[in-house]
């Protein structure tokens, strides 16, 4: 399953944890299942983040595909120019 890494802010949504393992294909069915799993959670994490997946940064990453060993930190959105 892929392993989650969240900042600070989005833990009070999992009690503490700063770390999850949630299944899905897509971040977004990631984002869905910490939804499901963390009432909040998904919609935050859809309203404001960008997203470190396997090392690369992407500001809209609701359609990368992941695998069962990829590895994705929720960051703060990119905004800028």
């Amino acid at each position: 399953m892929p392993t989650v890494h969240l900042m600070t802010h989005h833990r009070a949504f999992t009690g503490g944890e700063a770390v999850v393992e949630v299944d899905g294909a897509t971040v977004g069915q990631v984002m869905d299942a910490l939804e499901e799993r963390f009432p909040g959670l998904g919609e935050s994490l859809r309203s404001g983040s960008s997203a470190g997946i396997d090392g690369e940064v992407h500001a809209e990453p609701e359609y990368v595909a992941v695998q069962p060993d990829t590895v994705i930190y929720f960051l703060a959105p990119l905004v800028g120019g």
